[in-house]
């Protein structure tokens, strides 16, 4: 399966869905992650629930958005969820992935990009098109000397290398100085020199810059018009296609993608079945309300029961070390809880579960006991002196045995 990572706010959210519409287009058994501070989950269970259907996926990737806070780019246009894509090796466990931009779109299968080896490279990237290179009849850059930068609004990511080297927290460092001149692609330039290879022009078609073109710059349209069929075209600079007005070519290319709808692309592959289009079910309801941030185990429970909802709440608003883990299909949080809310998730929990540290909400407990609601804990989250016949403690390693309970319990509900 083709890995293919994308990054962006919830503001982009329209161009993201049209930048996957054209991968899916063209390409199937693909994997595609958005890395994203904001973005509803919601938006991704509706989604996978077309591409599920030709063997594809989309995964929520949730960044804390304090990491990007520190880095800032010095162009108006770029939004700092763009800086996203430093985190890739952290983020994304993939050895081999693909990352695109999200003002692109992508108009060809990419098999032949995949199948491209690393050697000693890092990563693949094309030349930044405002540079003033001469090109062989293939349309490479004939000297890679003349590369001022690689552009990385496409770049084949040798993500397990970056691991080996312990390179990704050198990159993201070097990134929170603000005087790079092009910002975190600036940095991957520098970090990375002697070790890009060069991706053919039409991997990364960047005709943002056409009207650049036309304004004294005649070798940028000279390295345009040697590309005569684009595979991915990168609509760099702000002068973007999703804008009242623009100028250059393909506007419409990428209108084309925007408008195209999910059943109709689906279609393309075999049969449509609506049918799947539907709300999630699951087999079980637990219910955790917390004080704190800080639990055990939550997000390894949450991973080994996909089929029991998870619904954590609390009174007051929620660090993301809890918000994230609304990534996962079966996963809600409710921060600020309002009281019908919260009488709603006590009434309907098949289980409770006691592992948040700090203060526990005894009142919460009391109404779940007084329901004869099963209680999990484990050794270093259990509620002190609680006379509970079906309170159930585990020592902290004993996921498994916890989840297997669990599982028992609301099998015989």
């Amino acid at each position: 399966m083709k890995t293919i990572v994308l990054n962006g706010d919830y503001g982009f959210l329209d161009k993201i869905e049209t930048t996957i519409k054209s991968i899916i287009y063209h390409n199937q058994k693909v994997k595609i992650y958005v890395i994203n501070p904001d973005i509803p989950h919601e938006w991704f269970i509706n989604l996978n629930q077309y591409l599920n259907q030709i063997g594809s996926q989309i995964v929520d990737k949730k960044i804390d958005p304090g990491f990007l806070q520190k880095l800032h780019s010095r162009y108006l246009h770029i939004n700092t969820s763009a800086y996203g894509r430093l985190f890739i090796p952290k983020l994304i466990k993939e050895d081999k992935v693909l990352y695109l931009d999200c003002d692109i779109v992508v108009d060809s299968k990419l098999d032949d990009l995949f199948d491209l080896k690393f050697g000693k490279n890092i990563l693949y990237a094309v030349g930044d098109f405002y540079g003033k290179y001469e090109f062989d009849s293939n349309g490479f850059i004939t000297n890679l000397a003349d590369i001022v930068e690689y552009n990385t609004g496409v770049m084949l990511i040798n993500n397990k290398k970056i691991r080996e080297e312990n390179l990704a927290d050198e990159m993201i460092k070097m990134a929170e100085d603000p005087n790079w001149p092009n910002g975190d692609q600036s940095v991957i330039n520098e970090l990375f020199k002697g070790r890009i290879g060069q991706l053919h022009p039409s991997y990364n078609y960047q005709i943002g810059y056409e009207a650049y073109g036309y304004r004294g710059n005649s070798h940028i349209l000279k390295g345009l018009n040697l590309i005569k069929n684009p595979k991915i075209i990168h609509y760099i600079t702000e002068n973007k296609p999703f804008n009242m007005v623009s100028v250059g070519s393909l506007r419409e290319k990428w209108w084309h993608y925007r408008r195209l709808e999910w059943s109709e692309i689906i279609s393309k592959y075999g049969n449509f079945d609506k049918s799947k289009i539907k709300d999630l079910s699951f087999d079980g309801e637990a219910f955790l309300f917390t004080h704190l941030a800080e639990t055990e185990n939550i997000e390894q429970l949450i991973q080994k029961l996909p089929n029991i909802r998870f619904n954590i709440a609390a009174y007051t608003p929620m660090a993301f070390l809890l918000l994230k883990l609304i990534q996962y299909d079966n996963v809600r949080v409710f921060p600020t809880i309002m009281e019908k809310d919260l009488d709603r998730e006590i009434n309907e929990a098949d289980i409770y579960l006691d592992i948040n540290y700090g203060p526990k909400a005894d009142e919460i407990i009391e109404r779940i006991m007084k329901r004869r609601v099963p209680i999990f804990s484990f050794d270093q989250t259990k509620s002190q002196n609680l006379d509970y016949n079906n309170y159930h403690v585990f020592p902290d390693n004993q996921i498994d045995e916890m989840a297997e309970a669990i599982k028992k319990v609301v099998e015989n509900i």
